[in-house]
């Protein structure tokens, strides 16, 4: 991968790699069907980091300026990420009141349906997968209404129960998240990037380079011309323990991002985010999420004014979300309470998703109806 002095528009200063195990990098990238968008920030240092002191964003198409995209950087929240953790970032394209929103990303109960061959009536098959290709369901079949759902949960298809915060809501005020596989998407300490680049920490693309390939849409491509930023989930390996730093191109020179430091998923595969291994971590175990296993009750369902949730473990966070995406709760709780209680008077009547979350990464998904 090229360090180079970009010839064109800014001008930035080049230089090797961060030092190893030394500041947050980009651990997951996500660029997936819809709006299903992500990525996952890791601190592979041994002390805890203020995310507020960092921001993220996108070169646009070739850009090397952030000009062209509606806001500043996405400045990351006032939060202290403990060391060798990770923070999902997801992108939420709706509107506060829920009006004229656009759509939220999965939940986990979507409804999909199998894409047919329009010539032969058989399956059309998902090259990755080697399964029957699905589509996501509208509302009366109808793309231009919101998402149909399911009342079955499939820890599958939940990106939003991921996330640990939701950016860029309204795309003419903020579109850094709503990035393709042409956009070289960055990680910056403080909430500018600077004129000489010198504050660039990671990027996952080439600034100042808009992809071509042959097979069809603009994006990065590996060595066997495979997309590596478009359609894909993309996750750093472990024995990568730091950030690019700048990456820009030549004029006229092809420059590529560097596909060997990533492990390769298929579209929409949400498995990997919240956690990640990395060599810097001198406990490292690959410890992935639990999903389900921790038996949970809610009571009652249907509810009114207050429900009672019920766990076999101490129960250390809850939130709620509508069947939009919003999140109408979220309480973190400090001790070791197997029950707790929720006032649920200020919620309208319909199907709320209810995360429950307990130690050693294990989380518990519930249906909740409101009266």
């Amino acid at each position: 991968m090229k360090k180079v002095l970009l010839a064109i528009c800014t001008l930035f200063i080049t230089g090797g790699l961060f030092a190893q195990c030394s500041d947050l990098f980009i651990s997951e990238y996500i660029e997936g069907s819809n709006n299903n968008k992500a990525l996952e920030i890791y601190n592979p240092t041994s002390s805890a980091i203020n995310l507020s002191g960092y921001a993220i964003g996108r070169f646009s198409n070739g850009s090397t300026t952030t000009a062209n995209t509606n806001g500043d950087p996405v400045v990351l929240p006032n939060v202290m990420l403990a060391p060798y953790d990770a923070y999902v970032i997801v992108l939420d394209r709706r509107t506060e009141n829920g009006t004229g929103f656009d759509l939220p990303v999965w939940n986990g109960y979507n409804i999909f349906e199998t894409a047919i061959d329009s010539l032969t009536g058989d399956p059309l098959i998902d090259f990755c997968t080697g399964e029957p290709r699905l589509f996501v369901q509208y509302v009366d079949d109808n793309s231009d209404n919101s998402f149909d759902y399911s009342t079955t949960y499939d820890a599958l298809y939940d990106l939003q129960g991921k996330a640990d915060t939701f950016a860029c809501p309204d795309y003419n005020a903020n579109s850094h998240m709503s990035y393709n596989g042409n956009d070289a998407v960055f990680l910056i300490s403080g909430s500018t990037v600077a004129n000489d680049g010198s504050n660039i920490l990671d990027v996952i693309g080439v600034i100042g380079e808009d992809p071509q390939n042959t097979i069809g849409q603009p994006a990065w491509v590996d060595n066997n011309n495979k997309w590596v930023t478009r359609d894909i989930t993309i996750v750093r390996n472990s024995t990568t323990q730091g950030g690019t730093g700048i990456v820009a191109a030549i004029t006229g020179v092809q420059d590529t991002l560097a596909y060997s430091e990533w492990d390769y998923y298929c579209n929409n595969d949400f498995s990997n985010l919240g956690s990640h291994g990395c060599d810097c971590d001198p406990n490292f175990v690959g410890v992935n999420e639990v999903l389900n296993e921790v038996s949970v009750a809610i009571l009652p369902n249907p509810a009114e004014d207050w429900v009672l949730v019920n766990a076999m473990e101490a129960i250390q966070q809850v939130e709620l979300f509508d069947m939009m995406g919003r999140r109408m709760y979220n309480e973190i709780f400090s001790g070791q309470n197997n029950e707790v209680r929720l006032n649920t008077n200020h919620l309208e009547a319909g199907m709320y998703i209810v995360n429950v979350h307990f130690d050693d990464n294990k989380r518990t998904i519930r249906k909740l109806i409101i009266q």
